[in-house]
């Protein structure tokens, strides 16, 4: 089966959850009678929020280190206005995460709960 979603070629862990945004982006503004004026800039804009009920703290710092070069990356995801897999240029956004524990005789820490991530299109 291939991932869902696949970052700079590396295959992201199957998400517990998957989110997926489509917007238009418009340029607009109300006149002086109060309508709005405006015209569309761009259509399908992609949105993808992901959420693992728990990832093992390799893969939750695999996962981030995916950001830690480039800002922006190649991002294939299944897009939901075509029903297809893309390939966009995407950034990460917010990355949030809630430690599971720690190793009680080294401290290491062992997995994350909650682990979640939103990638925007440029």
């Amino acid at each position: 089966m291939e991932a869902l979603v696949t970052i700079g070629g590396y295959d992201l862990p199957e998400p517990s959850t998957y989110s997926a945004t489509t917007s238009t982006i418009v340029d607009s503004a109300r006149n002086v009678a109060g309508y709005v004026v405006g015209s569309v800039v761009r259509h399908d804009v992609a949105k993808v929020e992901l959420t693992w009920k728990y990832l093992t703290a390799e893969q939750w710092a695999t996962v981030l280190s995916l950001f830690t070069n480039s800002f922006y990356n190649d991002v294939r995801f299944l897009n939901q206005a075509t029903n297809n897999y893309d390939i966009r240029t995407m950034y990460v956004s917010d990355r949030n995460a809630s430690m599971w524990r720690r190793d009680p005789d080294t401290g290491t820490v062992m997995g994350y709960l909650g682990c979640s991530l939103s990638l925007v299109e440029v």
